[in-house]
């Protein structure tokens, strides 16, 4: 009886183990970085290749691993619960309303013993082993997984045809299990990953970044036209020259002089500008001359044009297609609302980019104070920089565009409007926009009464 007993105790933890075993290879072999694995194939370590072969087939494996799962829990419910409430119910026969009171007690405890094996030695220990040593414990159960694998092959495609079938009956299609992280899930991931100690936050801030890069338009984060800093396609190249040195852009929006500003018809790139100038300075005085005549029209660039609405994702592959820095950006109506570089998109993921030549921004005024804007910054800007989180849903993207929509009207100098316990206040007009803005706190007091 006691060696019955003690085989029955061993089959529990033997089905613990295998439990452990499925959980363990779960965490470790999705874990290894392809690179790893990499340098594991080249330096010819045993069960790399299987490994490697598990990875590739993913969704079975993940199939096999949740069946194993579901054997030994099953298992574990099945037999360890009765083998250790027959060993307990002994000591309770003794106590007052025996029988059926011993049975229950037994159990209760029995089954509370169970789930605490399984959870803490069947589930967390070997998933925490396979997270810290994924490499050492991927090597390990590697192959032994694939030989579970081969043995429960028609198991597995019983089950697959059969979840399928019901899948179709639903309506559904199946989803790889290797593919259903969504960008909340991975941002998660990436969080979690910072917590440990396994991700800078600046990784953290940039993986987040990218992920929410196709819910970004263009007309979020482009230079708004009035900003524009373009030249006029009949200026000469000396004339061009001062203002793009003033200026210190290296691409630059040139637009039909007959039409106006708002009529961009190609870009000039400072260095090819440079390039002419210097080659006049070298050659004949004939030549010299002739170069002198050029006007930007001549070395002008083709300008790369996207609409408001296009995402900043879809875009940046744009840049690397087309091999372009700079575009255009144009409504609906096919008229030039402003201009987005690759350095703003850049910007997205890792913040402001400053270089030696950039004015520093004015300090961020803590919170209670005071700041004056530029009407034409972007709400994502003033979110991120100050801590002013405007409604985006009613079809602006600036600060003078949130204004207008509560004036109503066009306003004056001097005139303000009340948000969400802030004072906006028009510091400054330029013709028909707002230029200047002051924000400040609105500090209510209380009246005792």
């Amino acid at each position: 009886m006691v060696s019955l007993a003690l085989l029955r105790v061993i089959g529990i933890l033997a089905l613990v183990a295998a439990n452990a075993f499925f959980v363990a290879a779960e965490f470790a072999l999705v874990s290894i970085r392809e690179t790893r694995l990499q340098q594991l194939l080249e330096a010819r370590r045993a069960a790399a290749a299987s490994i490697r072969r598990l990875q590739q087939n993913l969704e079975q494996f993940l199939s096999a691993v949740q069946f194993g799962v579901t054997l030994t829990s099953l298992g574990l419910g099945w037999a360890g619960e009765a083998t250790l409430a027959g060993m307990l119910r002994p000591a309770f026969a003794q106590l007052p309303r025996g029988g059926l009171f011993a049975h229950a007690m037994a159990s209760a405890i029995a089954f509370a013993l169970i789930s605490y094996f399984h959870v803490t030695l069947g589930e967390v220990v070997p998933k925490a082993l396979a997270l810290q040593r994924a490499e050492r414990v991927g090597l390990a159960v590697a192959a032994p997984m694939e030989i579970f694998i081969a043995l429960s092959r028609p198991a597995l495609w019983v089950l697959s045809r059969t979840a399928r079938l019901v899948l179709r009956v639903l309506g559904t299609r199946p989803v790889l299990e290797g593919g259903v992280h969504s960008p909340e899930e991975l941002k998660l991931v990436a969080t979690a990953s910072r917590r440990l100690g396994l991700l800078q936050p600046l990784e953290e801030s940039m993986i987040h970044s990218a992920l929410e890069l196709g819910d970004v338009a263009v007309r979020e984060i482009m230079v708004p036209r009035p900003d524009i800093f373009s030249l006029p396609a009949d200026m000469p190249l000396d004339e061009a020259a001062g203002k793009v040195v003033e200026e210190q852009h290296s691409r630059i929006p040139v637009y039909d002089p007959a039409r106006g500003p708002e009529h961009i018809i190609g870009v000039l790139y400072a260095k090819e500008l440079m390039r002419w100038l210097h080659v006049r300075g070298r050659e004949s005085e004939s030549w010299s001359r002739a170069v002198a005549g050029l006007r930007v029209r001549s070395i002008m660039r083709d300008v790369l044009v996207v609409p408001e609405s296009k995402n900043i994702s879809d875009l940046l592959a744009e840049f690397k297609q087309r091999r372009r820095h700079l575009a255009v950006v144009v409504d609906e109506f096919g008229s030039t609302v402003g201009v987005v570089t690759v350095e703003d998109v850049l910007e997205q993921l890792v913040g402001e980019i400053e270089d030696e030549f950039d004015i520093a921004p004015a300090p961020v005024p803590p919170a209670g104070g005071t700041a004056v804007l530029d009407g034409s910054m972007t709400l994502r800007d003033l979110e991120s920089h100050y801590g002013i989180d405007l409604p985006r849903d009613h079809g602006f993207e600036t600060l003078a565009g949130f204004l207008l929509s509560e004036f109503q009207h066009l306003p004056s100098a001097g005139e303000r409007v009340e948000h969400e316990g802030r004072r906006f206040t028009v510091l400054e007009m330029e013709g028909l926009r707002i230029a200047k803005v002051k924000v400040e706190t609105v500090v209510t007091v209380e009246t005792a009464g």
